[in-house]
């Protein structure tokens, strides 16, 4: 079975899990703070996490949008849903486009997604997602600052121990840390395609 039709794969088999999910963290949803994309200006630091193949060591300086989202590698559902939608974007975009997009997945659980872990998973999806795993100051100020919502649940009798309960969104930055725009959880890469084909860097 090639790589595609395994990502296709995953994708069925989630899309009703993360359909219940999404109905459900509405809940969730409301009691996450909501960052405002004309105000909101995410510190450059935060983000200064290295990748476990190195291609990723923290914001550049040139003009590049930055796509990030906030996941972990034990997610059932949501997580590799988002995923997949995030590759199907990825391959709707030439080359050029391509070179001016850092997708990044950075995990939520970080006591157990390791920065090798992490990578491997994002790369699972499409080779050019980065896989980061901040350390917990740098996890709790992107969270307050870009309005994640992130909860550990202990799950009782579970090999796991527990799990993260979470709100599902794409933020989008630029190279100054400008959130340029929040898209919800989509079953559908189209709304994501879009924000990005807007956002990216004007010559």
């Amino acid at each position: 079975m090639n790589k595609s039709n395994l990502l296709s794969i995953v994708v069925l088999a989630s899309s009703f899990a993360a359909g219940l999910w999404f109905f459900n963290s509405n809940q969730a949803e409301q009691t996450a703070p909501i960052a405002s994309p004309a105000a909101t200006r995410i510190p450059t630091e935060l983000f200064n996490m290295e990748s476990a193949d190195g291609r990723f060591q923290g914001f550049v300086s040139k003009p590049q949008l930055y796509v990030s989202y906030f996941g972990f590698t034990h997610c059932p559902d949501v997580c590799p849903t988002s995923l997949a939608m995030l590759a199907g974007a990825l391959q709707q975009l030439n080359d050029e486009q391509r070179a001016q997009l850092t997708p990044l997945f950075i995990s939520l659980d970080p006591e157990r997604d390791d920065a090798k872990k992490t990578n491997d998973y994002a790369a699972f999806f499409d080779a050019q997602i980065v896989g980061l795993s901040p350390h917990p100051g740098q996890l709790k100020g992107l969270a307050q600052l870009l309005g994640v919502y992130y909860k550990y649940v202990e799950i009782e009798g579970s090999e796991i121990n527990y799990s993260v309960d979470h709100n599902s969104f794409f933020y989008l930055l630029n190279q100054d840390g400008d959130l340029l725009e929040k898209v919800p959880h989509t079953l559908s890469p189209t709304p994501l395609l879009e924000a990005i084909v807007r956002h990216l860097p004007k010559d």
